[in-house]
């Protein structure tokens, strides 16, 4: 797992497949998933699945490539140091 906590971005790579929580909250999932959300039960089985939580923010079933390149946009603040590259899982050292 991968933490952000200047911006509180979460990026999660398991054998199921990938998810990632944005700094603005929305959380994003690339395999079936059930999620108990705004009092109710959701299955999410098809690419675009989504439900929209009280606070505005979306869960969203979407590709493992779509959901890198979302973390890989979003992922660090501007003028923060990329560690990883989402896209390649490449690590690179700081200066």
């Amino acid at each position: 797992m991968f933490i952000n906590e200047l911006n509180k971005a979460h990026f999660n790579l398991s054998e199921l497949g990938v998810s990632y929580t944005d700094p603005f909250g929305n959380f994003m999932i690339s395999s079936p998933y059930n999620i108990f959300i705004n009092d109710r039960y959701y299955l999410f089985k098809n690419v675009g699945d989504y439900v929209t939580k009280f606070d505005g923010t979306i869960t969203i079933l979407l590709t493992k490539e779509e959901i890198q390149e979302i973390a890989n946009k979003t992922f660090y603040e501007e003028g923060q140091f990329n560690v990883i590259d989402f896209l390649t899982f490449t690590v690179t050292e700081g200066k």
